[in-house]
């Protein structure tokens, strides 16, 4: 197995940043990478995958990776890529153990918690845009969130709170009130307010936003529309809100996000 060193990809880098030995880089696959063995890396980290995909293997599983998503691996942690779609362009971001240990922080939080990896990945993409900006003195605080455990909940997660995840993604280009959820789920609008941020660490309507931004980040690279079209195709009341919204939540203006 072929172990990579701090700042290494398969891929082509394009931009590779440091700070506090936190590493930010863009890696870019014009073609398939010429070793598509096991192989695995330095440091813990982080990959966003901003176009493009591929199949990623794991020694026990194995799975379609697309655009939008995030994957994070342990150092050390043994994978490889095969099918991946020219080009594919990936922004990475590596952890050392030195990091974490500074600020008492674990890695395995965004294991542990599925909702931390999603804010993780919105993270990875602001520390990328603030490197890019010469802003690289705020990655520490723009991570330190992400690996820091939510609140310990004293009871199981209740039904409704899966049944409200799959409403909301089910039904992401709309806006939906909190009366209509409540009559969907038969639950209390003030148990859906009060507890939602327990559940998804945001607010609702920051989860909302969010996922309607997931799906635009993908329509972004893939589809010819514009920027007004994608704007009403995700729920967006004008382009205006739309573009505003894709700043907060990824740090970048669409155009400049579609030109990574």
């Amino acid at each position: 197995m072929r172990k990579l060193e701090a700042g290494v990809f398969l891929g082509e880098a394009d931009g590779v940043f440091h700070q506090e030995g936190v590493i930010v880089s863009k890696a870019v696959y014009r073609r398939p990478p010429a070793y598509q063995g096991w192989h695995c890396h330095e440091h813990h980290h982080l990959t966003v995958v901003v176009k493009g995909g591929n199949v990623e293997h794991r020694s026990i599983k194995e799975k379609e990776v697309l655009a939008g998503q995030v994957l994070f691996y342990h150092s050390g942690e043994s994978h490889k890529n095969s099918h991946t779609q020219c080009p594919s362009v990936n922004i990475n971001l590596e952890i050392p153990d030195s990091f974490l240990t500074h600020y008492g922080l674990s890695f395995s939080a965004v294991n542990r918690f599925p909702e931390q990896l999603e804010q993780m990945k919105y993270a990875v993409l602001k520390a990328y845009q603030a490197c890019k900006l010469g802003d690289a003195a705020l990655i520490p605080s723009l991570l330190l969130p992400g690996f820091t455990a939510p609140l310990v909940r004293k009871t199981e997660t209740p039904p409704w709170v899966l049944q409200l995840k799959m409403l909301l993604n089910d039904r992401w280009n709309e806006t939906l009130s909190l009366q209509e959820m409540s009559v969907i789920l038969g639950i209390h609008p003030v148990t859906i307010s009060r507890y939602f941020p327990v559940y998804f660490n945001c607010s609702l309507g920051e989860y909302m936003r969010k996922i309607k931004i997931d799906r635009a980040m993908v329509m972004v690279h893939t589809q010819e529309a514009s920027l007004t079209d994608i704007a009403y195709s995700c729920g967006f009341f004008d382009q205006s809100h739309f573009i505003r919204t894709f700043k907060s939540v990824t740090g970048f203006l669409p155009r400049r996000f579609q030109q990574i």
